[in-house]
């Protein structure tokens, strides 16, 4: 049976409040294995720590603690099938959209074109040259399309003789996408710039627990965490549970009844360093529209705009494309195309305006969260009475202990009869080799001083 089966039994059967020690024996786990599992139960199911006045802990799970499991387990699954198919979803976009734009301009020009021609044939030569159904295929407006997305270039220089001001050269910037990718990122943007928070906030609390010798209270994490002030979980200090299991840590509890957290095997290292800089708080990057050049994206919404333009011609013409498709098999292929490729030059242009307004609100919500952040750096900065003490008690258990090279006594790289003989350095065989030493050189026989 699972271990994790056997300590949920052993929760119910022992009326959901339990201590480590009540685990351990009914479920016949080893206690570090009986520690991990409950742990990893008491954060998944909302459970809570209880400590007595002599610093033992119990661990208290709600009635419906299977419930709870169940749901959080349904929801992992689902959100693990939709990152599969979101992802699936998005590389067939990313190849698609700027295929399908090119595509379509080609169609509508070529439309147009066919249209044109049609129209011409029923002329006579009095009239050539005009379209019989009022299509002005030779009067488009010559538009200039420019780049809503930067400023253009603010300094101007004067170059040769005209004295009319040109903007300087400016270096070229190099793309890390393609054309195709250029126009996905323009609609959809590049992805979550905080993917890798979760990595990146475990490990600055990693870097915090090793600064302070193994032990920390538990404000000095909330910088790296999502907790508001005012949370239900500040009293209860369950935002603790998850950096528990994650780097296997325990509780102390001093006389007045202040927690601390150690972790022994952060106390640990295999040589001495030099400490590095810890940021004094977990900061989130706001979202960025696109890692397209602003060339790119010039040249993107360029094509977009032309493309509406030209499908927005096009459907205006459709009564005349459907007079023609008679006498035309590409006009008649076009024609169901029409509001299709209206729609899509419509969306081109809706969807990246769309997510700007979007990538407004969700920097908002990064900004509040980078400031909650800060609000609880600048709590420890000016610690209370309650956390002073706390800090107090943590530095009885502080300490760092270096594993050295000079104290190995086994390592893998060398054979049995290679290794070190660690009892020699015990005092009895030193002696041992002292005297022997003696023997074979008594010139070299040390003095010693006696005592009165």
């Amino acid at each position: 049976m699972a271990a994790q089966t056997l300590v949920m039994d052993a929760v119910e059967q022992l009326g959901l409040r339990v201590t480590l020690g009540d685990i351990a024996s009914s479920t016949g786990l080893a206690l570090h294995e009986a520690k991990q599992e409950l742990l990893n139960l008491a954060q998944k199911a909302e459970g809570h720590l209880q400590v007595s006045e002599q610093g033992e802990i119990a661990y208290v799970f709600p009635r419906e603690f299977r419930s709870i499991l169940s749901r959080k387990e349904q929801q992992d699954r689902a959100a693990a099938l939709r990152r599969k198919l979101w992802k699936g979803f998005l590389y067939g976009l990313r190849v698609s959209f700027g295929i399908m734009l090119v595509v379509s301009i080609v169609l509508i020009i070529l439309a147009l074109i066919a249209l044109q021609m049609a129209a011409n044939r029923g002329d006579d030569n009095n009239n050539r040259g005009r379209s019989r159904g009022g299509l002005g295929f030779y009067y488009f407006p010559n538009l200039w399309i420019g780049n809503p997305f930067w400023q253009p270039y603010p300094d101007y220089g004067y170059q040769g003789y005209s004295g009319r001001a040109r903007p300087r050269q400016q270096p070229q910037e190099k793309s890390e996408l393609n054309f195709l990718e250029a126009v996905y990122s323009f609609l959809f943007g590049d992805g979550d710039p905080n993917a890798d928070l979760e990595e990146e906030r475990y490990a600055l609390i990693g870097q915090v627990i090793r600064a302070n010798g193994g032990v920390i209270a538990a404000e000095q994490v909330l910088p790296y965490l999502d907790v508001e002030p005012g949370s239900p979980a500040l009293e209860y200090e369950d935002y603790m549970l998850p950096i528990l299991i994650k780097f296997d840590g325990q509780p102390e509890v001093s006389e007045e009844g202040d927690i601390v957290y150690r972790f022994p095997e952060l106390q640990v290292v295999a040589a001495e360093r030099k400490s590095k800089r810890i940021p004094g708080a977990l900061q989130e990057k706001p979202w960025i529209f696109s890692r397209a050049t602003p060339g790119q994206l010039t040249l993107a919404g360029g094509l977009g705009v032309l493309n509406f333009f030209l499908a927005a011609i096009l459907y205006g013409a459709r009564g005349e494309v459907a007079a023609a498709a008679g006498s035309n098999a590409f006009l008649a292929f076009i024609y169901p195309l029409i509001g299709f490729l209206f729609l899509y030059g419509t969306l081109f242009l809706a969807v990246p305006t769309l997510r700007w307004f979007t990538l407004q609100g969700r920097n908002r919500q990064v900004e509040r969260r980078n400031r909650v952040r800060q609000f609880w750096q600048e709590k420890l900065k000016d610690p209370s009475e309650a956390l002073l003490r706390k800090l107090n008690f943590a530095r009885r258990f502080s300490r760092q202990e270096v594993v050295r090279e000079s104290d190995t006594i086994y390592s893998t790289d060398r054979d049995l009869i290679e290794q070190r003989d660690y009892r020699l350095d015990q005092p009895e065989f030193r002696q041992l080799l002292e005297s022997e030493a003696v023997e074979e050189h008594p010139e070299t026989k040390p003095v010693r001083k006696r005592h009165p």
